[in-house]
């Protein structure tokens, strides 16, 4: 797609729309996990399951930021018609999706039992939690390698051929979870490998779909290498995006570690109602990505007025998208609940946590919005430290003192998620009408 001209929420519909469903069915690799072992197996395993949950997204995370720093560098390279760089870019983002890879495999095979007592995990679920985790790590060079290449085919506009690589990926996980959990007599086990069979099926895809690309993100020896101007100016972008990320989801590991204390119960509700929290947050999240490939081509080419329509244009498409959803997800949660669960407790405390943080969400998308447009518009110092303040900042004070003060339930803990996407939103407006002052007038 031409994210340059056209009529911007038709763009950014079309655009949005695949990209949901991709990272909708990416969540849904770890919801399968938990289902089959619900169904199948106890609400050990699937505590054990949730409690990895958390450390996953936060490595996942902190090195996918660095891939919205490649998203955007040839998003650039478009919007200025630049096909020599952006082959560059794509050469020295494989290379680094890979070696990010490995580097968090390596952490996972030697810390996982130390982190997840770290985290306060239960001890009757210590040891099917640290299989888990270093199974499922043992494909991450996999996992991340496809991570950089949907993050190159979107920054030219094609969010089709990624959901669709997820939704074959998705269909392979399932049944593979069912046979290794049900033919097989694994548990966490079985799961983890499904996971990682299945992501590299969706990298055998993109990997083809790249090399028979001819346009800008095509792939070549020659520039399978990492190129020291492209990869400075990926890492430029990239690493304060993910010392941000790193900021929320550091102080969600004080979050969870509050839940972990409170009872096996908790940790397996919280491992079942974050299944259907993330979906909401998806959306934000894509419309997010989408409004920052936007803005990053529409930059490159020099039009600042379409950078202004599209971010207010994406602010108001998240609001209504996330709000909407929320709310649904909030009626039907005790149904979607039971799903996973026949437990009156487990169900209760899901429900609670599912009340507060779904209905909140709009808030958490509209910061994306605009944190993920300054980084396109090269200010990621801004939202690092924003990042820090808020994010961790506030969801720290509010998970070690705060919650205690206001009587320590769930629903008061998760609160805190509202609260500072909130002050991380109001300081991210303020900074974005200046730069885009600032820019009219260069």
């Amino acid at each position: 797609m031409k994210l340059t001209e056209g009529k911007i929420f038709k763009a950014l519909f079309l655009y949005s729309l695949p990209l949901i469903l991709t990272n909708a069915v990416q969540l849904l690799f770890h919801a399968a996990d938990v289902t089959v072992l619900g169904i199948m197996v106890d609400d050990y395993a699937v505590a054990a399951v949730g409690a990895c949950g958390p450390i996953i997204s936060l490595l996942v995370s902190l090195f996918a930021s660095i891939a919205t720093g490649a998203n955007i560098l040839i998003a650039k390279h478009v919007g200025a018609k630049d096909e020599k760089r952006a082959r560059k870019a794509t050469g020295t983002a494989i290379v680094t999706g890979f070696l990010s890879g490995i580097i968090m495999m390596i952490v996972a095979l030697i810390w996982a039992r130390d982190i997840l007592i770290l985290m306060k995990c239960q001890p009757e679920v210590l040891d099917k939690a640290v299989t888990y985790m270093r199974i499922y790590f043992m494909g991450m060079p996999i996992i991340m390698l496809y991570n950089f290449i949907g993050a190159i085919l979107r920054s030219v506009g094609d969010s089709l051929r990624p959901m669709i690589y997820m939704l074959v990926a998705g269909c392979v996980n399932i049944g593979l979870n069912i046979f290794f959990v049900a033919v097989c007599n694994l548990t966490v086990e079985g799961v983890a490998l499904a996971t990682i069979l299945s992501n590299l099926v969706s990298l055998i895809l993109a990997l083809i779909a790249l090399f028979r690309n001819k346009g800008y993100c095509k792939i070549e020896f020659k520039n399978l290498r990492i190129f020291k101007t492209e990869f400075k100016e990926i890492v430029k972008i990239g690493i304060p995006a993910c010392l941000c990320s790193l900021s929320f989801y550091i102080a969600n590991l004080f979050m969870s570690a509050g839940i972990n204390s409170i009872s096996p119960d908790a940790m397996t509700a919280n491992a079942i109602a974050g299944q259907f929290d993330a979906i909401v947050y998806n959306v934000g999240m894509s419309i997010a990505i989408a409004c920052m490939s936007m803005v990053g081509q529409c930059y490159g080419a020099g039009l600042m007025d379409r950078v202004k329509k599209t971010v207010i244009t994406s602010a108001v498409y998240a609001t209504i998208a996330s709000l909407s959803l929320g709310t649904l997800v909030v009626i039907f949660s005790e149904k979607l609940l039971d799903i996973m669960t026949d437990s009156v407790s487990v169900i209760s405390i899901g429900k609670e946590q599912l009340t507060v943080v779904c209905l909140t969400h709009f808030i958490t998308s509209l910061m994306e919005v605009l944190s993920f447009s300054l980084r396109a518009l090269n200010r990621p110092n801004c939202t690092m430290v924003v990042g820090f303040i808020c994010g961790f900042g506030i969801r720290a004070l509010w998970a070690t003192v705060i919650w205690d003060l206001l009587g320590g339930a769930v629903g008061t803990l998760f609160l805190a998620y509202g609260v500072s996407a909130f002050c991380a939103m109001v300081i991210y407006a303020v900074i974005f009408a200046r730069v885009l002052k600032l820019k009219r007038v260069n």
